[in-house]
């Protein structure tokens, strides 16, 4: 049942403990609009990613559609296993909690494997997989997500003994994480930890003592790297290094700057003329805001607000707690790696590498954010489908 503290313990929890029913009422879907929401965001991605990568994969590939062809394959494969997933009952997707944890883990030990791992830029994040490469650390959020609302359910976090496997759990992805090295989805990973522990009714006092280790961790990650004092100097003044650590963020305000209210116009952007590293991936959403201007970047924010609105919904909708507990999580994922990217790509936050859920070219990107779409959908149809008590 529901524990005290929860921030998911809502009407619908509340109504799992009634008496006899006295009359029945069929849930709101929420799953469909969703649906739409999420297709039309990948779609859209496709296009801007045409655009954003045309030019630098004619000059590298000799092939203008060499991105948009990778990525139009992956979002073919998200469409099917979303929709795959969102028949699949609950109790099955409950029981791939260990295996995909376990799967996790193994493939980002691989990534170390210098036969098997991809180092680029310094880091090795990316597993080669014959005809594709992936990264295991998407897969990796969704497995704690799915790890810590299996066990909530069963145990509780009432107790500060009982948030210490989830804690262990999300502290061993950080090192694996920290080691590749991937500050960015580092981040994701704590922010988790901790909104997880809060859905699932962890005590404030309990977070009190997790701000300390935390607190200390923070200046002691970026002294003993320094490519990471690098970033935070670029952060606090980009123009200071314009052609080193400050160069990427400067390209971003250009390009966010010359779109105006309106934009230049679609696949009249400046920036992806090799001008803005990463401008197919972590920082697309700059193209988009030179081609479509303002009011074209705040509707993908919209569109993306929408699709975190809708899991959000749905995760208080449920009165089962394992299934509101995963859709929360989910959620969160895609609310936390998106306001990561758009902090980035505007200068919010120190730069660092994450895509834009949806949008940004990474097929294992895609398909892992389809699949826990494809989860919410599922949950969304078990609370359509039940009747609620009065």
């Amino acid at each position: 049942m529901w524990k005290e503290g929860s921030i998911l313990k809502s009407k619908s929890a509340a109504i799992s403990n009634a008496p006899l029913p006295q009359y029945l009422a069929v849930r709101r879907r929420f799953g469909i609009p969703l649906f739409v929401a999420v297709i039309a965001l990948s779609l859209f991605g496709l296009v801007m990613l045409y655009s954003a990568s045309y030019y630098t994969a004619e000059y590298k590939y000799d092939d203008a559609f060499y991105y948009v062809k990778k990525q139009a394959v992956a979002f073919a494969i998200a469409v099917a296993v979303m929709i795959g997933l969102s028949r699949v009952p609950l109790k099955w997707v409950r029981k791939c909690q260990i295996p995909l944890l376990v799967v996790s883990f193994v493939l980002m030990g691989l990534v170390f494997i210098p036969a098997l791992g991809v180092e680029s830029y310094g880091a090795r994040r990316w597993l080669h997989m014959g005809f594709f490469s992936m990264q295991p650390s998407e897969i990796a959020k969704f497995a704690f997500v799915l790890s810590v609302a299996c066990y909530a359910d069963r145990y509780g976090l009432d107790t500060f003994r009982k948030i210490l496997p989830p804690l262990g759990i999300g502290a061993a992805f950080c090192v694996l994480l920290l080691l590749e090295p991937n500050m960015s989805v580092t981040m994701i990973m704590l922010g988790l930890v901790l909104l997880t522990l809060y859905a699932g009714g962890a005590k404030g006092k309990y977070f009190a003592l997790l701000a300390v280790p935390i607190v200390v961790a923070v200046p002691v990650l970026v002294a003993i790297e320094p490519y990471r004092l690098q970033r935070l100097l670029a952060f606090v003044d980009p123009w200071a290094s314009p052609k080193g650590e400050g160069y990427q963020l400067i390209q971003s305000y250009y390009a966010l700057g010359s779109g105006g209210w309106f934009g230049v116009g679609f696949l009249h952007s400046r920036q992806k003329y090799m001008f803005l590293p990463f401008a197919e991936s972590d920082f697309i959403f700059s193209v988009i805001g030179e081609e479509w201007g303002l009011v074209g970047a705040v509707a993908v924010m919209a569109l993306i607000l929408f699709v975190v609105y809708s899991g959000y919904r749905i995760a208080s909708a449920s009165s089962n707690r394992f299934a509101a507990l995963l859709a929360y999580g989910i959620t969160s994922v895609i609310a936390l790696q998106s306001l990561l990217n758009v902090a980035v790509v505007t200068g919010c936050v120190p730069p660092t590498g994450v895509p834009l859920p949806f949008v940004s070219f990474g097929g294992s990107s895609l398909v892992c954010f389809a699949s826990g779409v494809g989860v919410l959908l599922s949950i969304d149809r078990i609370n359509a489908a039940a009747h609620i008590i009065h």
